[in-house]
């Protein structure tokens, strides 16, 4: 109730910031709180009208007034949860220093071998080497140096003038000896070569080209960490180990790794059985929701289904100003489906979403102070329910309030209807609801 209309950053935008005035001179001392209607808990239109820029009131009419006197508090934006994150702060430090205007680029790039790496099937710590050995940022002596960590850049095996992450890897000749007992063919002048993007290019891609299996292939990160740590165990213990010893170790650590990661094949009648036969039909009635939210449209929509066995009950869509993001408006359709269902005597309780971060939300609802009105919301709604609870469904399950909730977004006008049947201007067939 502290929260100063042009001071303070309440405005959800990224970054949040104070909000914009129409007029030249203002009150200092005009608080979030005027603004709301403390009988209804709603936005005082007039006044937005009057006094805030028209781009900041949708944005205004976005955020949910709390209805139980909630004190304000802070909330980190960059975030879905609204907690912070040194992830997020990292992020938002990266955006802030980053300049206007990016330098041009040229020469080849190597993001699309960056990205590659994340889909290597090995090890995440394999994964993330990969991803320094095409970054640069591996600690060979010839970038150590290079950081003025030390003056010595030449190769500690083979006295080569540098030791380039290229040269330790691939052109070392302990590391030569070991990609030629190695199952990947090479080739003097095909693989590997002086390039270490080359060489990366083709254990991602062109060696397929060549005729190499993908299995084959796929070794290649424990080959490279292999050649790592025996050039490592060289210069700190001063061990030599064999070119066959460094493969067969390799080669050995792939072999286990995938043998763990086998995933046998499940009989397909049993999953049936088992997943697909309950998760499409309830065992008691069950009200089915979801949220329709796009950023370039000023309405949300929302849908929910009230189902026995497949049998609708009663059925209700809505469209409303648009949420703050995807995930409020999913929360706005569960607590106007709980209000809808008070107001109609059903109080089961049993809901269902093809949500599961709202799932998240209400199992740990201080995780997540972005939606503590909401939650408080909920609160209050959730007591009229005996025994409420709230499960996941694929969205191929959930298909009937997905469509009420596009139909009413795309209707483009404010409205609420709540029946056993679905208005007129929405067809049967059009709504996927079937004919009784």
């Amino acid at each position: 109730m502290l929260t100063k209309v042009w001071e303070d950053p309440w405005i959800p935008t990224i970054p949040a910031r104070a909000a914009k005035s129409l007029l030249d001179v203002r009150d200092p001392l005009l608080y979030v709180n005027d603004l709301i209607d403390q009988s209804t808990k709603l936005w005082k239109l007039d006044r937005l009208q009057a006094l805030i820029d028209p781009a900041d009131i949708p944005l205004i009419l976005g955020i949910r007034p709390s209805r139980t006197y909630l004190s304000d508090g802070y909330s980190w934006s960059h975030t879905k949860s609204g907690n912070y994150s040194v992830k997020s702060g990292y992020w938002a430090a990266r955006e802030l220093s980053r300049p206007t205007c990016d330098p041009p680029f040229q020469g080849p790039g190597v993001s699309a071998l960056q990205a590659q790496v994340w889909k290597l099937k090995t090890t995440r710590k394999l994964m993330h080497f990969a991803w320094q050995c095409g970054s640069g940022c591996l600690a060979t002596y010839q970038r150590l140096c290079y950081r003025h960590i030390g003056n010595e850049k030449g190769c500690p095996r083979c006295g080569a003038p540098e030791e380039s992450i290229n040269h330790l890897l691939f052109d070392c000749p302990p590391s030569r000896q070991i990609w030629a007992l190695s199952p990947i063919p090479t080739s003097g002048h095909i693989f590997p070569r002086s390039s270490l993007f080359y060489n990366f290019d083709f254990l991602f891609w062109r060696g397929k080209e060549f005729g190499i299996e993908e299995e084959t292939l796929e070794l290649f990160p424990w080959i490279l960490w292999y050649i790592w740590k025996s050039r490592n165990r060289f210069c700190f213990e001063n061990f030599k180990e064999p070119p066959q010893e460094t493969l067969a170790l390799a080669l050995r650590e792939a072999s286990v790794w995938k043998k763990a990661n086998m995933k046998e094949a499940a009989d397909p009648e049993s999953l049936a059985r088992s997943v697909l036969l309950p998760a499409s039909f309830p065992r008691i009635s069950e009200c089915q929701i979801d949220a329709s939210w796009h950023s370039e449209d000023s309405l949300s929509g929302h849908g929910w289904v009230l189902v026995d066995q497949d049998r609708i009950l009663q059925l209700g869509l809505m469209s409303s100003r648009r949420s703050l993001s995807p995930l409020h408006a999913e929360i706005d359709s569960l607590l106007w489906a709980m209000e809808c269902l008070i107001s109609l005597g059903i109080t089961n309780g049993a809901f269902a979403s093809d949500c599961s971060d709202m799932i998240s939300i209400l199992d740990n609802q201080d995780a997540w102070p972005s939606f503590a009105a909401e939650m408080s919301s909920f609160r209050s709604l959730v007591c009229f329910f005996p025994s409420f609870s709230i499960r996941f469904v694929p969205r191929s399950f959930n298909t009937r309030a997905d469509c009420l909730a596009k139909k009413a977004r795309a209707r483009n006008s404010l409205f609420s209807h709540v029946s056993s049947s679905v208005p007129d201007w929405l067809s049967l067939a059009e709504s996927l609801f079937p004919i009784s």
